[in-house]
This record gives structure tokens, C-alpha cells and sequence, in this order.
């Protein structure tokens, strides 16, 4: 099995003209057949949240491919405690790094969604906003996992959070998946209806057809970067944006 992955993240305008770093944070591995990706959004609230973004991507795919490496999982139950303690091991993380520079821990706060994909199996855990969307079977788009809300609008539970372990979400699938996209909240309103949780198909189509047909990864990423930099995006959203796409090779 081959997999293709295309992935970018940009600064917002609204960094760019306060001279802020991305805030954003992205990553993978494909270790023998399996997927393993990651995607971080810091709160624009913290003071190290492009660290903690980094920090918490990092973590991520190191926890999971060093479990994985040693034993797949066979039941949804497995997928969950395997995830959660990628999600554990990026929490404690977090909260070591802050006391070692004698900071509050909510300086490193930060969203995260991670996802394994297998020939079988899609696991996802997810906490706080963006998304992921997916393909199965060659049928329409569906949001797997969709924004995370708490009591008051733009409200969201940071990896950082003393209850994150009880917030976050975790969703197994056994179905074999063509494609799917991971993404922040930068890209969420224009790709998801927020109200609905459906995506919005004329958004994901071309990038999954893309995906899942031969190509320059490497180039096609860097066009990514320059799409979620371009006027037709920006003008729509000022915040950071990461975009994550992976598809099975078509035989």
C-alpha cells in the first residue's frame, strides 16, 4: 500500500501585521503501512503557543509510532488507549516543559488532532477546534471528527487543560479510507458548516482526487502553502491555517 500526503500551514494576516510566528503545527510518519498525523492550533491566548503547538504535534507522532512499533491494535478499545496515551504523554509533556521554565502551563495551550490510518482502521482523537474529514469507499466526504465547542462562542479546551483526558474525543472507525483532510480552525468556517458538521464538498473533491493520484509531494505542498497564503483565502480568514491531506495511491 502506498500512501500521498500534502500538507502546508501559513501565518494569518492578522499575525503577519502584529510580526507573530504560525501558530500552527503539523506533522506525519508512515511507519510500514501506517499513517500517523498530527495537527496543533495554539491559543491565540497563550504566550508560548507556537510551542506548544510544536510541542504537542511532536509528542504526538513520537508516543504513537514508538506504540505502534511494538503492537497494532486489533478492536476499536485498543485504538482508544493507544491514542489516549499518545494524548497523556503530550499533556505531561506540556506541563514539564512549563515548569521547567517557570511559566503557567497555560502558556503552552494548544488543540490537537491526531489520526492513524491503517488498511482497515481510522483512529482520530481530537481536542478543541478544526476538524477532520474524510473519504471512505469512494462516497461522499464526512466529518469525522468536527470542532470541539464549550459553553460560549470561540470557547475551547486546550491539551494544557487539568480535564483534558475526560474532554477529548476519540472515534474508531473500522473502514478503509481513500482520503481525508486534517485542518485548524483557520480553514474550519469556510470548509465545514459549523451548524450542521457537514463539509463542504466543492472544498475537499479536488484535493482528494489530487491526492490520491500520483505526484510531486513535495511540490504540490508548497503549492498548498501558497493557496492557504492567497488572497481568495485570507480575504475569507486572517488566522493561521493548516491544511493536511492524505490519500491511498490508486493502483
Amino acid at each position: 500500500m502506498t500512501w500521498q500526503i500534502v500538507a502546508a500551514s501559513t501565518p494569518g494576516t492578522s499575525h503577519i501585521r502584529t510580526n507573530l510566528p504560525c501558530q500552527d503545527a503539523h506533522g506525519y510518519r508512515i511507519v510500514d503501512n501506517l499513517v500517523i498525523a498530527a495537527v496543533a492550533d495554539g491559543l491565540g491566548t497563550a504566550a508560548k503557543a507556537d510551542d506548544g503547538a510544536k510541542l504537542a504535534v511532536e509528542t504526538t507522532l513520537e508516543t504513537l509510532a514508538t506504540s505502534l512499533g511494538s503492537v497494532v491494535p486489533t478492536d476499536a478499545d485498543g485504538w482508544e488507549m493507544v491514542l489516549r496515551h499518545a494524548f497523556l504523554q503530550s499533556h505531561e509533556r506540556l506541563r514539564d516543559t512549563a515548569e521547567e521554565n517557570a511559566v503557567p502551563l497555560r502558556d503552552y495551550g494548544t488543540t490537537l488532532i491526531a489520526a492513524v490510518i491503517t488498511e482497515t482502521w481510522l483512529a482520530v482523537g481530537h481536542i478543541g477546534d478544526g476538524a477532520l474529514v474524510a473519504i471512505f469507499d469512494g462516497v461522499t466526504p464526512e466529518t469525522v471528527s468536527g470542532p470541539q465547542r464549550g459553553e460560549y462562542a470561540n470557547e475551547v479546551t486546550p491539551l494544557t487543560s487539568p480535564d483534558a483526558l475526560e474532554v477529548a474525543r476519540f472515534t474508531v472507525h473500522r473502514r478503509a479510507v481513500q482520503a481525508l483532510a486534517m485542518l485548524t480552525d483557520g480553514l474550519q468556517n469556510l470548509c465545514v458548516n459549523i451548524a450542521t458538521g457537514r463539509p463542504y464538498e466543492p472544498f475537499f473533491v479536488p484535493f482528494f482526487n489530487g491526492v490520491v493520484k500520483g505526484m510531486n509531494t513535495a511540490e504540490a505542498s508548497r503549492e498548498l502553502g501558497t493557496f492557504l497564503g492567497s488572497p481568495a483565502i485570507c480575504g475569507r480568514t486572517d488566522d493561521d491555517k493548516t491544511l493536511v491531506v492524505i490519500g491511498r495511491l490508486l493502483a
